[in-house]
């Protein structure tokens, strides 16, 4: 057994560790002000992280704090100093292992921290691999290390999928003192990795797919059908959104035993000779799902859909976490293994902030289905590009994946052949409109990523949503679950009210808009932890961003701009209102009712009591004071310090 380190001992390698990074970042003062705090909140992490790996306790602290803030250097002075206190201290927990999303950036990590304990820290990713013969992320590797030599190494470089995948215990073991079976003491695991696998399928892809496996493998035939059974049985009761659970029918019961075909290595190896069948892992997980109850059927339209779960959790002794969202992404809300480790508080006060209107109020997985939806949703963007950024400075777009696949964006000519080279328009600002240089990605990716850091403005084209039953499957699977325990057993509808499929849903929306919303300039903090100086240009439903900006990005200067007042709603008007620069420090709501043409009291008495219009008033750095008599009621003012997002 190990036992927790001195703490004063391993403080001093670890201070002196950050002096090394220090020399190897010229232009950023690790031992000072804001990045100081952060380094005192990194070394906290890792010493509990430990003293959990020691007592054997599965919980892991977080790191919430934004790109830039310096954590994840931190995070390497704080495997320096683990690995060089165990080198002298024989019972000291040992063995670190660094976690990527990426493989590009575990290839950068191995690198810098390669540079610092040379000899002392190895890689592996299929691209580091000595076998691997076809490069995509990482055309020259900074090293290659075959997946067993990870063991002899007390530092190791890894990526998520890996870490949490079959081989994955070549990269939790390793060997001290010629002993083979020890457990790394540390691993740091940067950006949130997905936790809970999907899958999803409807009854005409089940029936393709089981018609082409059974030409293929008659002698499969008893499991395929009693599948097939299972699936069509509810084909005929499409009440719109209501909520089946397959794995609590009788009908399940009588096709069980067939059903656990699918569970065997015999099945694995179905899937894995016919991989060229689109949709059989999806098909052969649904089927796993149904047998452990982890499965629910529910009618979108009249297609009934079957989601299916299965856990893969990174929890364990000695984790933990860097991730700038960790605290609003809704997990550490239902989870309670997650702890929140104290980080100074960043502030937006370079970051200058503008709402325009959406281009429209309808499901854009719909609305962009269409061409002509596609050219007038991607005119506006460009018109807001125009509005919004002057010549000669450089942008990030992030919009819809339709349109990318789709071709429109860039707005360049249908066959362009600049779409064949991605990385022009996607990495090195290759598109251009009137000399603004501009990136472009679309929502689900570019988290992580720093390739636009030297962006001026950003610009959000809509939200990132997840359809609901992706977000009850996802809660399902990080609580561990069944389809008749937690939230989804008291749910009859898609839509039925459920505390934590609320909360992972809102904190999916609000994840993606921070991390995508700082991928610019505003990435770069001072010492005094103020961001760097960026435009971050937002389309999206004005209530719902205002009563979020103040959490996501306190400090920060919020205008709106074009006119909500045509269509919008009462509280939109009032938004828009409040949102426009004046010298005054209140605004008495008979001056707007005056300005909107409509009496307050014929407002206020919906406006008040509506949270998210409150919550919104405050992000935009003001507060509803009543008042009786001639003054009246009236917004007024607040300092950021006095304000609900300071």
């Amino acid at each position: 057994m190990s036992v927790t380190p001195n703490r004063e001992r391993l403080r001093a390698l670890y201070d002196a560790a950050i002096q090394e990074l220090s020399q190897l970042r010229p232009n950023t003062n690790l031992t000072s002000g804001f990045y100081a705090t952060m380094g005192n909140s990194v070394f906290e992490a890792g010493y509990t992280a430990l003293s959990y790996y020691c007592a054997g306790t599965c919980r892991v602290p977080y790191v919430a704090a934004p790109a830039g803030s310096g954590k994840t250097s931190f995070s390497y002075a704080l495997l320096l100093a683990v690995t060089r206190y165990a080198d002298s201290n024989p019972s000291a927990p040992y063995g670190c292992v660094f976690v990527v999303d990426q493989i590009k950036k575990a290839d950068e990590v191995y690198k810098e921290l390669a540079t610092l304990l040379p000899g002392k820290v190895a890689i592996w990713t299929k691209e580091h691999d000595p076998k691997c013969k076809k490069r995509e992320k990482v055309l020259e590797p900074a090293a290659q290390f075959t997946q067993d030599q990870l063991r002899h190494h007390p530092i190791i470089v890894v990526t998520h999928q890996f870490y949490n995948g079959k081989g994955g215990n070549k990269a939790h073991l390793i060997v001290r003192d010629g002993n083979f079976g020890n457990n790394r003491a540390l691993t740091v695991v940067d950006e949130k990795p997905e936790e809970v696998t999907q899958f999803e399928i409807i009854a005409s892809e089940a029936e393709t797919i089981s018609e082409v496996l059974k030409a293929r493998r008659p002698e499969i035939k008893e499991p395929l059908d009693a599948l097939r059974r299972v699936i069509l049985s509810y084909t005929f009761e499409p009440a719109s959104n209501q909520i089946f659970r397959p794995a609590n029918d009788l009908r399940h019961d009588r096709e069980a035993e067939n059903l656990k075909w699918f569970t065997t290595s015999a099945a694995a190896t179905v899937v894995k000779t016919n991989a060229d069948i689109p949709g059989i892992e999806r098909l052969f997980g649904i089927a796993r799902a149904i047998t452990s109850g982890r499965v629910f059927a529910t009618a979108i339209g009249k297609v009934v859909r079957y989601i299916g779960w299965q856990s893969k959790l990174m929890v364990r002794p000695g984790m933990l976490l860097l991730d700038a969202t960790a605290d609003i992404d809704g997990i550490s809300e239902i989870c309670l293994w997650r702890e929140p480790v104290s980080v100074p508080q960043s502030r937006y006060d370079n970051l200058e902030i503008v709402h325009v209107p959406q281009h429209t109020n309808r499901r854009l997985s719909e609305y962009l289905k269409t061409a002509p939806n596609q050219r007038a949703y991607v005119k506006r963007m460009v018109e807001t590009i125009r509005q919004h950024m002057a010549p000669g400075e450089r942008g990030l777009v992030v919009c819809k994946k339709a349109l990318f696949d789709a071709q429109r964006v860039p707005n360049w000519t249908d066959g362009d052949a600049r779409f064949e080279t991605p990385n022009l328009y996607t990495k090195h600002y290759g598109w251009e409109i009137d000399g603004r240089m501009l990136c472009a990605t679309h929502w689900g990716t570019g988290i992580g990523t720093n390739d636009w850091k030297d962006a001026d403005v950003v610009f959000l084209f809509d939200e990132f949503y997840i359809p609901r039953r992706t977000a009850i499957a996802t809660v399902q699977g990080l609580r561990q679950h069944r389809a008749d325990e937690g939230d989804l057993a008291s749910m009859t509808t898609v839509n039925s009210k459920a505390k934590g499929v609320d909360a992972i849903a809102e904190g999916h929306r609000l994840r993606h808009t921070k991390q995508l919303a700082l991928r610019g300039r505003g990435r770069c903090y001072d010492e005094q932890g103020v961001c760097g100086k960026q435009r971050l240009v937002v389309s999206s439903e004005l209530k719902s961003f205002m009563s979020n900006v103040g959490r996501l990005f306190p400090g920060a200067s919020i205008t709106t701009a074009s006119d909500y007042t045509e269509d919008g709603t009462w509280a939109h008007k009032v938004l828009e209102l409040l949102s426009k620069p004046t010298l005054s420090k209140q605004i008495t709501t008979k001056q707007i009712g005056r300005d909107l043409g409509k009496p307050w009291r014929e407002l206020s008495s919906n406006l008040v009591k509506d949270e998210p219009f409150m919550q919104a008033v405050d992000g935009l750095g003001w507060r509803y004071v009543r008042g009786a008599g001639r003054g009246g009621s009236k917004f007024e003012q607040i300092p950021a310090a006095l304000s609900q997002a300071a």
